[in-house]
């Protein structure tokens, strides 16, 4: 019997490639979502460290003009996670809408194999099925003819 050949392999090939290339484009936009968290987490630190400069500012004996620039930059820290939080909900969605295009590209590919797999294991039952009747046959065509041996 001929070996196994799935007649879809192409059609397995470039849902693999789409797959990775989904892959990819995820990886992309996880990486963007993760840089501006980054971002994110050191401006509110930031935000946190101007705070306690400010609380210890009004606890001892502080300059106006040390307050009122710590007010500020305060002010100009919110002023920057508040004009970054849209961004940063945007780029999760569209990190969400990667990722369900990777797990739909992964379904696919998964049953293109899961068919191959099944046809693969048709065929070698097959092949099994045909080596045993052609045993089968031998052993029939020896006792026919005579030859079997008698112990």
């Amino acid at each position: 019997m001929k070996p196994f050949k799935f007649s879809l392999k192409t059609v397995l090939e470039v849902r693999s490639n789409e797959e990775q290339v989904a892959g990819d484009v995820y990886a992309r936009a996880r990486g963007e979502v993760e840089a501006l968290q980054l971002h994110w987490r050191a401006l509110d630190e930031a935000v946190d460290a101007t705070l306690s400069a400010c609380r210890s500012a009004f606890d001892g004996q502080a300059q106006t003009g040390d307050l009122a620039q710590l007010q500020g930059s305060l002010r100009s820290l919110r002023a920057q996670l508040a004009e970054m939080e849209p961004e940063l909900l945007r780029l999760q969605g569209v990190m969400d809408e990667k990722w369900q295009l990777l797990l739909e590209a992964r379904q696919r590919r998964e049953a293109l194999e899961k068919m191959r797999d099944k046809k693969q294991t048709l065929h070698q039952y097959e092949a099994r099925r045909t080596e045993q009747n052609a045993i089968d046959e031998m052993v029939l065509l020896r006792e026919a003819s005579g030859l079997a041996t008698k112990f």
